[in-house]
């Protein structure tokens, strides 16, 4: 079948810049949150207040349309407004309502945790109800320590795998998501993101895992810190979405796999932002061929129209025990199963995936380009729909420069470009059904956002 674009400007031609942001309407609106929301919240706002959404673009209450690259913070993965996936979570929501699914069980939840298990890593073979990431990264952790009987769970530095209290220790993707509580959490331990721009690390030894960051684990963190007998097991992020669009080497999952099965250890990947089709597979350990022990899913799971999660888990880790609180009364309400149910069946009917390579493609070339044109850009990064810019003092040092990264994600928005400048780089995650041309277009909005924000600051 053919991709349903959502695209309701023709021939993918993006809408006017709008005028200077915040418009009056919108101008008043974040005044008055102000004065009501908690300023972390407030204080973090674009400049604008939405109207309406639809497919790719957003109309704010002052007339303005932006072309959204941040799709809700991936949670919206195939565009706003898709009655395909709207239709079965009214029907369903008219035909049963709300009914808590650890109480009762509903037809949507059975067929919906059977779809899963079928297009997931074979090594999964049970599932478990949440209501968003956080929830199920929560639970899967409950779930390794159980299964192992073993309290030392390893993280890794730079990773986001949520903001409560467990979670912000367990990812410690910046000090001030995990500041004040980090120093009140036991149970973790952590080594560097196996990233390749900015590892800490010489390159592997001789003799070694084949990777620095094991190396560094195995010689040290096991040598030193933790004895690996009282490690349940891993957590991360095939690819970092938040922390700025970075996968690791085939050497590295390698590496770690091996250190996994040597010890004992269950692996947990953290999906809720890379599954559904963010990375260009339906899921990103397809890509090294990673058969994990436990799968967490979210975000994109309910098509943006619905809050719903899952972790997914091996007979190893999720059977033979029943004694394991999880998940919460909003877990799979019948209308968020049929909601995931149908976006599954959008991948399943249409050439989604094949469109989020060729994003990637374009994403290489127009965002290399602006790398090239700019030594304040260390790094160009796209993998699917997760990309990014990270913007530098020097490329010698590395230096990070916050500065001009939110510079260029505010010159964007003038430009009617909505992008994610608020972690390590300016995140881009479009729409996966965008077309092509209409994408290629909004980068060029951005390199021209660079280049304004560049001249600005006089880099």
């Amino acid at each position: 079948m053919t991709l349903a674009i959502d695209s309701s400007e023709g021939g993918g031609l993006l809408p006017p810049v709008p005028g200077p942001l915040p418009g009056p309407r919108s101008a008043a609106k974040l005044a008055r949150l102000r004065e009501l929301v908690y300023p972390g919240t407030a204080n973090h706002l674009a400049p604008l207040v939405i109207a309406a959404k639809r497919g790719y673009l957003v109309d704010d209450l002052d007339g303005n349309t932006f072309v959204d690259l941040v799709s809700s913070s991936a949670s919206v993965p195939l565009g706003a407004g898709r009655e395909d996936l709207i239709d079965p979570l009214v029907e369903a929501m008219r035909r049963i309502g709300n009914e808590d699914s650890h109480g009762v069980a509903s037809e949507p939840m059975v067929a919906l945790a059977e779809k899963l298990l079928e297009i997931t890593p074979e090594s999964l073979t049970r599932i478990d109800l949440g209501l968003n990431g956080t929830e199920v990264v929560e639970t899967a952790v409950k779930l390794m320590r159980r299964a192992t009987g073993r309290p030392m769970v390893l993280g890794f530095l730079g990773g986001y795998h949520g903001e409560t209290s467990l979670t912000a220790v367990l990812g410690a993707e910046e000090t001030e998501i995990s500041k004040g509580i980090r120093s009140m959490a036991s149970g973790f331990f952590h080594a560097p993101y196996p990233n390749p721009y900015r590892s800490p690390f010489a390159p592997p030894r001789a003799g070694g895992s084949g990777d620095s960051t094991v190396d560094f684990i195995r010689d040290h963190l096991l040598f030193h810190a933790v004895d690996p007998e009282e490690v349940a097991g891993v957590l991360i992020e095939p690819i970092l979405g938040s922390g700025g669009c970075v996968a690791p080497s085939q050497e590295f999952w390698d590496a770690l796999v091996a250190l996994c099965e040597e010890y004992g250890w269950l692996l947990a990947v953290d999906e809720v932002k890379t599954g559904f089709g963010r990375s260009g597979e339906m899921f990103a350990v397809e890509k090294w061929g990673i058969r994990p022990d436990l799968m967490c899913l979210g975000k994109a799971m309910g098509g943006g129209v619905a809050p719903i999660g899952a972790v997914l888990g091996s007979e190893r880790a999720m059977g033979g025990y029943d004694d394991v609180p999880t998940g919460s009364t909003w877990s799979w309400l019948p209308w968020a199963c049929a909601a995931s149910l149908a976006v599954i069946e959008a991948f399943e009917n249409e050439p989604i995936l094949e469109n989020v390579r060729a994003l990637e493609a374009i994403g290489r070339d127009k965002l290399g380009a602006i790398r090239d044109r700019h030594p304040q850009v260390g790094e160009a990064r796209a993998f699917g729909g997760f990309q990014a810019l990270e913007f530098v003092r020097d490329r010698e040092s590395r230096e990070r420069d916050p500065e001009l990264q939110h510079l260029a994600g505010a010159k964007a928005a003038a430009l009617g470009i909505l992008t994610d400048s608020s972690s390590t780089s300016l995140n881009i995650q479009p729409s996966l059904s965008m077309p092509p041309e209409a994408f290629a277009a909004a980068l060029d909005r951005i390199a021209a956002a660079v280049d304004q924000a560049v001249t600005d600051l006089g880099r």
